[in-house]
């Protein structure tokens, strides 16, 4: 609340601040983001986590601005690369389920496809502390963007036209599927898999990026758990300060 009620630019260096200094503190999670991204990009760099956590308090900076005007910039200016199938879905009204991590501005992603025209849902885990859920949910909830706990809120979602998101990375709860790819062991939590099959459909992973004053989002093809873990996978190599590493604890080992 501090960061989105600060300047867009002082916010982003106090929220770039409180992520290093917690990272300072937080030596296992260090260790942590060291360990993933030697596993998942091939080396080894021993100040990594600081570039990670100066990206990722810039990325948090923004995402506090949905629903001000800074934020809505951002939605209304985005560049989405797409993959065709996507204007299918959209064009003959049928349901999709999109999947997402913790990399980039991901938060800024289900206001990207309500503001394309989808009817967007998402299912969410509920936080620990009440106030952050209510706070999230307060900035998940703009343009008409719906919310739900329940997994049979979800599944009476899928037999209407629009998107369902998930969030992969709550890798602490919940069934995980593993997927040995190029070297790494990435676990994935299960759901959106197990309802997409029970729908007949392929899920599509997605993923959100400030760059060059843009925020961009990259669609990949549809598919199963290892399209989605490749997908992943590819991203963090390509531009890994993107990806929150810490408190993945066994979603990520080495072969």
């Amino acid at each position: 609340m501090l960061v989105r009620a600060l300047p867009t630019s002082l916010g982003i260096l106090v929220s770039r601040l409180l992520v290093l200094f917690y990272l300072v503190w937080r030596l296992d999670y260090r260790a942590e983001i060291k360990h993933n991204f030697r596993v998942m990009c091939g080396r080894f760099d021993r100040w990594f986590w600081v570039r990670n956590g100066w990206r990722v308090g810039r990325n948090l900076a923004l995402m506090t601005k949905l629903n001000r005007p800074y934020g809505n910039v951002i939605v209304d200016n985005l560049v989405v690369y797409e993959e065709n199938t996507l204007k299918r879905f959209l064009e003959q009204e049928l349901h999709t389920i999109m999947v997402s991590f913790h990399f980039g501005v991901w938060e800024f992603l289900p206001q990207v496809f309500a503001g394309l025209g989808f009817r967007v849902n998402l299912g969410i885990g509920a936080q620990k502390n009440g106030s952050l859920d209510r706070i999230l949910s307060g900035l998940r909830r703009n343009r008409c963007v719906r919310l739900t706990h329940s997994i049979k809120q979800v599944i009476s979602w899928l037999k209407q036209p629009g998107l369902t998101g998930f969030m992969l990375d709550n890798t602490s709860q919940g069934r995980r599927v593993w997927v040995d790819i190029d070297g790494c062991h990435l676990g994935l939590p299960s759901l959106p898999f197990r309802l997409a099959a029970r729908k007949g459909v392929r899920v599509v992973p997605l993923f959100a990026f400030f760059e060059s004053g843009r925020m961009r989002v990259k669609v990949y093809p549809a598919g199963d758990e290892r399209a989605a873990a490749q997908a992943l996978l590819d991203q963090v190599r390509a531009r890994p300060e993107e990806w929150v590493f810490w408190a993945k604890t066994a979603a990520v080992v080495g072969q």
